[in-house]
């Protein structure tokens, strides 16, 4: 089994994150559990690429390819993974995955892909809590990824609760277990990572 203390500990930072969000809601609204929910994947991620030996950047600016003479300058997605100064992996955040997250997703890291600044043999990944998307959109847009790069984009649910449901919000103390960290899923990340 790859867990160890440190796994567990970042587990647990997690499960904090997500316990506060209960209290957020009721003293600041839901702007502020939008934002800090998001964060705790971010910051899972971030720990988890970190005992792992991989350093997350956030703000990494990379330029696109040149079409008619334009090029754009400031191309990225939440994380950009390096191994030994190397970027290796690209990841793509989400509290839950909507037909409109994962459309941008793919976009940017079809751009990214095509980036002269990016190597050729990186990997891409979306990790998210919650799917809420359906089936068609999950589809075309993971076949347009393939048909643009050539790969397979990986995507992570790592709630215990894979599906979405608006009326069971991460802030709902009575939700609260559908926002546990799936183990399976998490060790399945981690291997991913450790490529």
């Amino acid at each position: 089994m790859l867990f160890n203390n440190t796994l567990e500990d970042i587990v647990t930072s997690y499960n904090n994150e997500v316990d506060s969000l209960v209290l957020l809601h009721k003293t600041k609204g839901g702007g502020a559990v939008r934002s800090k929910s998001g964060l705790a994947f971010e910051n899972f991620i971030e720990s988890v690429c970190d005992i792992n030996n991989l350093v997350a950047k956030r703000d990494d600016y990379k330029k696109s390819e040149i079409i008619d003479g334009e090029q754009l300058v400031n191309l990225q997605v939440d994380k950009h993974c390096y191994r030994d100064g190397v970027l290796v992996k690209m990841i793509e955040s989400k509290c839950y995955l909507d037909a409109c997250y994962f459309k941008r997703a793919v976009d940017d890291f079809i751009d990214l892909h095509n980036s002269p600044d990016v190597p050729n043999n990186l990997e891409y990944a979306i990790v998210t809590g919650q799917r809420a998307l359906g089936d068609n959109a999950l589809k075309y847009h993971s076949a347009k990824f393939k048909r643009s790069t050539g790969k397979d984009l990986k995507i992570f649910l790592l709630n215990h609760h894979k599906q979405r449901n608006s009326q069971k919000a991460i802030y709902m103390e009575e939700y609260r277990n559908h926002f546990n960290l799936d183990m399976s899923e998490v060790e399945d990340l981690v291997k991913w990572l450790q490529k």
